[in-house]
């Protein structure tokens, strides 16, 4: 995370991301909310109210996990289809 904010707004968005990756554990890598985590932080750079920047940081990372296992989900049914036909 290299995006310039206070020491204490950080520590709360990796608090988030370790809330995250518990929520997610087996379902997304960690290394994957990762960078999904940093993505967001980058584009909230010019916050005017980094207080929220974690609340935001949070929302956007399981915005984009739910967007990926809902399709991984929707697609697994296709998969067994085709695998059971073949």
């Amino acid at each position: 995370m290299s995006v310039a904010f206070d020491p204490a707004v950080l520590k709360m968005v990796e608090s988030e991301v370790r809330t995250i990756k518990t929520q997610y554990r087996g379902l997304v890598s960690e290394q994957s909310i990762d960078t999904m985590a940093d993505e967001s932080l980058q584009r909230l750079a010019g916050s005017r109210v980094p207080q929220f920047v974690p609340l935001f940081v949070g929302r956007f990372t399981r915005e984009r996990i739910k967007e990926i296992v809902s399709s991984s989900r929707s697609v697994q049914p296709e998969l067994d289809e085709v695998t059971a036909a073949g």
